[in-house]
């Protein structure tokens, strides 16, 4: 299902968009739903990580030493979400 949404830009702010979109092939439409989206996502990020500084406390240098041994790359999100059943 397609959804269509009326927005009111300025004038230059159009014409920035339109230019960009133009210029590398995208469509108005294309680049404001991929703008969006990743903006949600770095706020969604940015949020959990003002949560994890807030609320848990930070690790001992020797904690940390041990964590860096491991070599996790914590980059690497091509894991998979746990559900309740995987636990139980």
């Amino acid at each position: 299902m397609t959804i269509r949404k009326n927005i009111t830009l300025s004038k230059n702010d159009y014409d920035t968009i339109s230019d960009f979109a133009n210029a590398n092939g995208y469509s108005f439409s294309e680049i404001l739903r991929k703008a969006t989206l990743n903006f949600i996502k770095q706020e969604e990020e940015l949020q959990l990580s003002e949560f994890l500084f807030s609320h848990v406390d930070s690790v001992s240098k020797e904690e940390q030493k041990e964590i860096d041994a491991l070599n996790i790359n914590f980059d690497d999100k091509s894991g998979r979400e746990l559900d309740l059943n995987d636990i139980l």
